[in-house]
């Protein structure tokens, strides 16, 4: 039997648009061919897993293309990327399938399609309109008619925090070793439902995110469905695919597909309500009095409005310029904080030296507030050096720890996800010996999960805000749920296909 080649190729960012910075070249990860096996990558390692259970089937990775959630890509990086993936696939073919590894929220400066779809349409026109397609996505991400007319089968998250990309991945090889061997013609049904929440409003350990996605496998035994899938979406942009949405992939049969997304689609409306904050939450100083009166330690605690792993830029230094007014709360760390000029000065004055300057200074967004302070540079370093798995993999740029008292903070010149043990490891700092650490995310990741005793998530202001309300939405499709009040909505003859 001939070898079936599987071609792997990827663009997984999540932009957000009105972040102030864009995410340029210099921002993005690049792996090419061997790189891909060798870097133990999001989504794509689950797929080489599942390609390496078939001897007669070959994987070819190609290209894959990430970048820490920032702004929209700038237009020529963009291009770039896609234009180098079409090429790969052009030059390294014939291929039997393809799977595309993206995360579905990504946006491009002056493209007005969803930027997903785009990218995965140039793939379907390098690769001719009968060649399989599978894609992997992020729950935080969007379909279209555009990507559904693109791909062939859809694998999503089902994780939030995420747990499962790993699974992800191999499904979405499954589903294409399967079309691929039995000679299917798959068929994906998918409702838009106008529901505008975070992803801390329906993360999957809690109601009712937990049972909604419980109901998953059920929905996926249903005789013909290939697998059921929903997307929470990516509420902080203001786009007209914005929104939560149901798919379902048939073996064949679309009216099955669009029974079965309807279906799951109402039950996900009917739990709107239920869509609330059920993380401990407080507004900034109410929050980090809870911390500093906790009895279990470590505390870790969310700077959510400068949330770096959803496109914030991480620059904000008010929760730091709050600690630092009190006293009850010594033996902190704050980590995360963007500030390109403090840590090019602190990398020239060295360890040991004594540095004074303005918290704020360097803030691009609001609200901009300035501390005059005075502090001890105790490490630093041109590069951030991390090792194993990183969910987020971005450019690990030059950085530094101060020392305020019995407060540290780590700055760095360029955005940064801290969401392991590892990050903190790598500049000196024990992740669980402090009492209260700060961290620029809005629900805690798996790692930091794992080892925070208490975790309070701050209501702070910053670019991803979580007071969707306060947000002025003109693309959306409206009426959106909570954007309206009272929409009325039913998921009967709403569903789209390809």
């Amino acid at each position: 039997m001939a070898t079936r080649r599987i071609a792997i190729v990827g663009l997984s960012v999540e932009a957000l648009v009105g972040s102030p910075l864009k995410t340029d070249e210099d921002a993005m990860q690049i792996y090419r061919g061997d790189e891909l096996p060798a870097n133990n990558l999001w989504l794509v390692r689950g797929v080489l897993a599942r390609l390496a259970e078939e001897p007669e089937f070959e994987a070819v990775p190609l290209m894959w293309a990430t970048a820490l959630p920032g702004g929209a890509l700038t237009h020529s990086n963009y291009v770039a990327i896609r234009d180098e993936t079409v090429k790969l696939l052009t030059e390294n073919g014939p291929f039997d399938g393809v799977v595309v590894c993206n995360h579905g929220a990504l946006e491009v400066d002056g493209l007005d399609v969803q930027a997903d779809a785009d990218f995965v349409a140039h793939v379907r026109e390098a690769v001719g309109p009968d060649m399989p397609i599978g894609v992997a996505l992020d729950l935080h991400g969007h379909l279209s008619q555009q990507l559904l007319d693109a791909a062939t089968v859809f694998s999503v998250l089902r994780t939030a925090p995420h747990r499962d990309d790993k699974q992800t991945g191999y499904r979405a090889a499954h589903m294409l070793v399967r079309t691929i061997k039995q000679g299917l013609t798959p068929k994906t049904a998918a409702v838009h439902i106008p529901i505008l929440v975070s992803g801390e409003q329906a993360i999957t350990t809690q109601v009712p995110g937990s049972t909604l996605y419980a109901t998953l496998p059920g929905f996926d035994s249903v005789d013909g469905v290939m697998e059921a899938n929903i997307f929470v979406g990516f509420a902080f942009n203001d786009r007209p695919w914005t929104g939560m949405s149901a798919v379902v992939t048939s073996d064949g049969d679309a009216a099955v597909a669009q029974r079965v997304a309807e279906d799951l689609a109402q039950q996900i409306w009917d739990a709107r309500d239920q869509m609330i904050l059920r993380m401990e939450t407080d507004a900034v100083a109410p929050g980090l009095l809870k911390a500093a009166q906790s009895e279990q330690r470590p505390v870790y605690v969310s700077d959510s409005g400068d949330n770096t792993t959803a496109g914030a830029p991480g620059d904000l230094t008010h929760v730091l310029q709050e600690i630092l007014r009190d006293d009850r709360l010594g033996d902190s760390v704050v980590a995360g904080i963007y500030a390109p000029k403090l840590v090019a000065k602190a990398n020239e004055m060295g360890v040991g030296a004594s540095i004074a300057f303005d918290l704020g200074a360097e803030h691009i967004s609001e609200p901009v507030e300035t501390m005059a302070v005075e502090g001890e540079i105790v490490a630093c370093g041109p590069e951030l050096v991390l090792g194993g798995f990183q969910p987020y993999r971005s450019a690990e740029g030059a950085w530094c720890v101060i020392r305020f008292g019995d407060v540290f903070a780590t700055f760095h010149d360029l955005p940064i996800g801290i969401t392991t043990p590892r990050h903190f490891e790598a500049m000196g700092i024990d992740p669980v010996k402090h009492a209260y650490y700060v961290v620029k995310l809005g629900y805690l990741h798996p790692q930091i999960i794992d080892i925070a005793k208490r975790h309070i998530l701050l209501l702070t202001p910053g670019t991803v805000s979580l007071d969707l309300g306060a947000r002025n939405w003109t693309q959306v499709v409206r009426p959106a749920f909570p954007a309206d009040e009272n929409p009325e909505w039913s998921a009967k003859g709403q569903a789209y296909s390809n």
